[in-house]
Formats: structure tokens, C-alpha cells, sequence
């Protein structure tokens, strides 16, 4: 093989390499290390773990396969909490995105979807308008950016800005998922296909760059 064939082969295996992957949960042969996280009172701003606890393994009834289910431990918050592979270094991540069902409840309790933690910062976000999951799944996304929906340290704390986003994902220690919409009762909540979605690393491009001359000046001296 001359040069000139070897160069769009060269192309396909640069540009074929995975730099950065989604992490994701889709929870096909386990829980894959989630808990459930329950803290004192999100609408009081008050983030004090009062419980930690295993969320129960559904087989079947996922969107589809199988999912994880919690039901409403104590008098807290409890949320879905990720486990390491969402954690630490995050800081090509954009966007989160994930499946909610909802039982045994109507929906009178409107607080923090979702708690990002990290470097000693919080990030809260809430929809605007509110999610209102039901029996069914409810798929919800987000942008991991300033916006209107984004405030810093407490519920009605300023809106998060660029720096702060960066300061929190490029430690990330905590990511909760909200499951309590029903004030007062054992409500039930279930979790499917998490994803924090990722963009490549601007330092992989540069390397793909530097590569990629370097062939080109290659079979041009040849």
C-alpha cells in the first residue's frame, strides 16, 4: 500500500477513535451502585442528609427492560443518587437527560429536580413550567448552562453563572435526581436511561490536529 492509499485510511482510523463518552444508566442487569439519598427539606433550603438507603431493582416495566424504584423512606427529600461514573472531572459535560415514573400520589410538591455538588459549590435546578410525571414515563433533559432555571447554593440564590458550572463539574461530588412530587404520603418514584451527555475535549482535537499534520506532512515528502 503507497502513501496516497494509506491516507484516507489514516483519516478514518483518527477520526474513528471515541474521545469522550456519554455516561449512562440504563439499569439492564442491575443498580449499578445508584442509592437513594433522602436530605432534610430542599424547599427550606436545608441539605442536611437525614438517610441513605438501596433503591429497590425492578425487572421489567422500564422504558423499556428494567429500572429502579424507590419508595419515600422518612420525612426528607429523597432523591436518585448517581454513583462514581457520573462523578469527578465532568467538565466537557452539557446536558443531563432521564426517564421518571410516578405513583401513588397527586402532585402538590414542587422543589429542586436536580442538586449538582462539587468544590464546595451547589447547583439546583428547577423546571420551568414544573415536571408532572405520572404512572407513565416522563422523559426530562437539561442543559448543564446558565439559565433561568439554574441558581447557586440555595432555591432562591443567584443564577448560576459559567465559572460557577465549571467550578462544580470539574469536581463533581454529588448529582441527586429529585423522586418526591406528593407531600405526605409513601409515594413511589421510579428511574430510567440517566445520560450526562459530554462534548470531546478541545486537548483531543488538538492531538487529532497535530497527528493528522504530521501524516499529511509525511506523504507529501514522500
Amino acid at each position: 500500500m503507497n502513501k496516497k492509499q494509506l491516507l484516507p485510511v489514516a483519516v478514518v482510523l483518527l477520526t474513528s477513535q471515541p474521545v469522550v463518552a456519554s455516561v449512562s444508566s440504563s439499569f439492564d442487569v442491575d443498580s449499578e451502585n445508584w442509592q437513594i439519598v433522602s436530605f432534610a427539606d430542599f424547599s427550606q433550603n436545608n441539605y442536611s442528609i437525614i438517610g441513605q438507603y438501596q433503591p429497590s431493582y425492578v425487572s421489567g416495566g422500564g422504558n423499556p427492560g428494567n429500572y429502579l424504584s424507590a419508595t419515600d423512606p422518612d420525612s426528607g427529600d429523597f432523591t436518585f443518587s448517581a454513583p462514581a461514573a457520573f462523578l469527578g472531572a465532568q467538565t466537557g459535560a452539557t446536558g443531563l437527560s432521564y426517564d421518571l415514573t410516578y405513583r401513588d400520589g397527586d402532585i402538590n410538591w414542587q422543589t429542586t429536580d436536580v442538586m449538582l455538588v462539587g468544590n464546595g459549590q451547589r447547583l439546583l435546578w428547577k423546571r420551568d413550567p414544573n415536571i408532572i410525571p405520572n404512572s407513565g414515563w416522563t422523559h426530562i433533559s437539561l442543559s448543564l448552562a446558565p439559565s433561568s432555571e439554574w441558581r447557586l447554593g440555595t432555591t432562591d440564590g443567584v443564577f448560576a453563572s459559567q465559572s460557577d458550572f465549571h467550578n462544580v463539574l470539574s469536581n463533581l461530588s454529588g448529582l441527586y435526581i429529585h423522586g418526591e412530587f406528593t407531600s405526605g404520603i409513601m409515594e413511589t418514584a421510579g428511574l430510567d436511561n440517566v445520560v450526562l451527555q459530554t462534548v470531546p475535549l478541545p486537548g483531543a482535537f488538538w492531538l487529532f490536529g497535530v497527528g493528522f499534520a504530521g501524516f499529511l506532512s509525511f506523504t507529501r515528502k514522500g
